[in-house]
């Protein structure tokens, strides 16, 4: 079935249709929820609900973009409206100082072999704001005026976020570098 059969019938209810693009855009769907899910149990429940909301909001698909590009639209925008949801307080930011932090570290991350694993397990790690607007700004590709306009906060404090995260990430980096040269040095 192509995307347009499969389009028309989701919007006529077609359980078989609505099956087949769920089972079609799946990989896509979850990979966007794991970056935004800081436990894995939540996973299912998010995944399930961005996609009923594509499903109530199919009739509203404009095939101008791919219908890939419209899917990982209203998914993340569910995430975020189930950020607002969950939001039970109010995030303070903690300011960390990062000594030497200005002094240039010359490693690639190729020798690192960081495997996507590594690098949701670092995210993870991160405050939970500054996790979910980094994955906006970096791996979403959203602007700060967006993502402020979103999350309901300034412009520099999304900027902030985004260079918390960097710092935070660069050093767990820097520590598996260090890590897997050791181990590398015991072989």
């Amino acid at each position: 079935m192509t995307d347009d059969q499969l389009i028309k019938g989701c919007i006529k209810n077609d359980r078989r249709c609505q099956n087949k693009l769920y089972e079609k855009y799946f990989p896509l769907m979850s990979s966007i929820v794991l970056r935004y899910c800081n436990d894995e149990s939540e996973v299912p429940q998010k995944l399930n609900g961005g996609f009923l909301k594509v499903l109530q909001n199919i009739e509203k698909y404009n095939n101008q973009y791919a219908i890939a590009t419209w899917i990982r639209n209203v998914m993340i925008n569910h995430l975020i409206d189930e950020y607002r949801k969950d939001k039970k307080y109010v995030a303070n930011i903690h300011v960390t100082t990062y000594e030497d932090f200005n002094v240039p570290v010359d490693y690639n991350l190729g020798e690192a072999n960081v495997q996507e694993k590594d690098l949701r397990v670092m995210l993870q790690r991160l405050p939970d704001l500054t996790q979910k607007i980094f994955n906006l700004f970096a791996i979403d590709g959203y602007k700060h005026k967006e993502i402020g306009d979103y999350l309901g906060i300034p412009v520099g404090t999304s900027k902030w976020h985004v260079n918390d995260a960097r710092k935070r990430l660069k050093v767990m980096l820097e520590k598996q570098v260090k890590v897997k040269k050791r181990v590398a040095k015991l072989k």
